[in-house]
């Protein structure tokens, strides 16, 4: 469970970096924030990958 719990978390995370880019630095730093994302997406595919992992051995 906290493998989904730290996937809901980056998703988070990452709305939270692309509007606070947007809203509150006006686009003026779009360029940390588009790394800041593809990196919280890596972040959020691994936690992925170990939930699949961990879900399909409890189903065994």
């Amino acid at each position: 469970m906290k493998y989904v719990i730290s996937m809901y978390t980056v998703m988070a995370m990452m709305v939270l970096v692309n509007l606070t880019s947007e809203f509150l630095l006006n686009g003026e730093y779009s360029a940390i924030a588009s790394w800041l994302l593809i990196a919280l997406f890596f972040f959020g595919t691994l936690f992925f990958i170990n939930a699949r992992y961990v879900f399909s051995k409890k189903e065994e």
